[in-house]
């Protein structure tokens, strides 16, 4: 009876509906004999069956996490700034001190716990921005004032890098800060699936970088991917989306020379 239920439930979410239109669609249209529309309609259900009802999506974004879950943060080494890169959260007009926290949220909690282990004196934290109530609200002193409300020892330096606009300017911004603080080795926190190209683009700016990877989405899972088929869902797209991002994001960051020489 559950199983029923989950099913009727599942069938009822937006893209599944859309799916079953497509499939009745499609046999429709072949019955018609309009042989280009049905084929496109075949053509699209066929993709989200794939993208939405299989674990190709995880396969994909898997291959981006497995390098780094041999990684144990716990024995990295000590570092001159631990070094959180955006996306964690982003301002929010009803949430608790006006910041939620993000899918990748787990880059905030991973480099808090690398500073309580000691292993930097300081705290450097990216990000973006947005507009809530036509006032711009800067991911990073968000997430700064928020930890400062936390009472953090006072040894920890925390230092925002104001609003980047990806990756790349993230790192620019932190070059001359660690010029003037004498900083060359960072320890640096992103997603597990972003992590080669943002280690890359830290290494080209001059730094050496020790990985302290998280957020892992596929790799984290207690039940690896496996070969099946089944109502499509939007965790598939969201797990393609995130690739795909990176994917693009790698092709187009190497074109513009933004990656170190053994990319």
């Amino acid at each position: 009876m559950d199983f029923l239920l989950r099913t009727a439930l599942r069938l009822l979410e937006p893209l599944a509906l859309l799916w079953l239109a497509l499939i009745i669609l499609t046999f429709f249209l072949r019955r018609r004999k309009q042989t280009v529309a049905w084929c496109a309609c075949a053509v699209l259900t066929l993709l989200i069956t794939i993208i939405g009802g299989t674990d190709f999506s995880s396969w994909l974004l898997l291959r981006n996490e497995r390098p780094w879950t041999g990684v144990k943060l716990i024995e990295l080494p000590m570092c001159d700034a631990v070094v959180v890169l955006g996306g964690g959260a982003e301002a929010s007009r009803h949430d608790v001190g006006g910041v939620r926290m993000t899918i990748a949220g787990d880059r905030i909690l991973t480099g808090l716990e690398l500073m309580r282990w000691g292993l930097a004196p300081a705290l450097v934290i990216g990000g973006g921005s947005s507009r809530v109530d036509d006032v711009e609200k800067i991911e990073s002193d968000l997430i700064r004032t928020r930890i400062g409300d936390w009472k953090p020892p006072k040894s920890w330096a925390i230092v925002s890098l104001g609003a980047a606009a990806d990756t790349h300017d993230e790192a620019l911004r932190l070059v001359p800060l660690a010029k003037d603080r004498g900083w060359k080795k960072i320890l640096l926190v992103t997603s597990a699936g972003h992590m080669r190209r943002a280690a890359s683009v830290y290494r080209a700016a001059g730094f050496a970088v020790v990985p302290a990877p998280c957020s892992f989405i596929v790799a984290g899972n207690a039940a690896p991917p496996s070969f099946r088929i089944g109502i499509p869902s939007w965790h598939g797209f969201e797990r393609f989306s995130i690739w795909l991002h990176e994917y693009a994001g790698w092709k187009i960051y190497k074109r513009r020379g933004w990656l170190d020489a053994d990319a």
